[in-house]
């Protein structure tokens, strides 16, 4: 199965992610979890996230306990701390759109391009960079549509 890739589906044919992955962490494609390793701070930041949200929740849940709230509010902020620390778990492991090592442009885009104008490439990688990629040097990979790495998401 090749899957078309990049901000709108059009720039490059993705051959890797049909492949096994391993149950590890890091950045790299042969990686089944995606976490940066290399960023401390981002790391750091993360587990303040949770630490922060949970002191949060149990502090709410002792008030309804000694009657300081309802319990219906703290339920109720106790589900929403959930929420929240799935959603961060979720971005935090989830790739980023990072342009696989594999990645090679679509024939649509070859064609568009006059005979002056050539496929840029990745002084990093070495590889394909499709239009609004750019290179992190956080995680040593093209990221699609990269704006910036959020360090509370690491």
């Amino acid at each position: 199965m090749h899957r078309e890739e990049g901000p709108d589906g059009r720039y490059y044919r993705d051959d890797f992610n049909d492949q096994a992955w391993s149950c590890a962490l890091g950045t790299g494609e042969e990686h089944g979890i995606w976490m940066n390793t290399m960023d401390q701070a981002g790391t750091i930041m993360a587990v303040m996230v949770w630490l922060l949200l949970g002191y949060s929740a149990v502090t709410i849940t002792m008030l309804a306990k000694t009657g300081g709230i309802p319990p219906f509010l703290a339920m109720m902020y106790t589900a929403l701390c959930c929420m929240a620390l799935a959603s961060h778990a979720k971005t935090t492991f989830t790739d980023p759109g990072s342009v696989p090592q594999s990645a090679v442009p679509m024939e649509s885009v070859r064609r568009k391009l006059g005979p002056d104008q050539t496929l840029t490439m990745c002084s990093q990688c070495q590889t394909f960079k499709p239009p609004f990629s750019h290179h992190c040097r956080i995680c040593n990979r093209c990221i699609s549509r990269m704006d910036h790495h959020c360090p509370w998401m690491n």
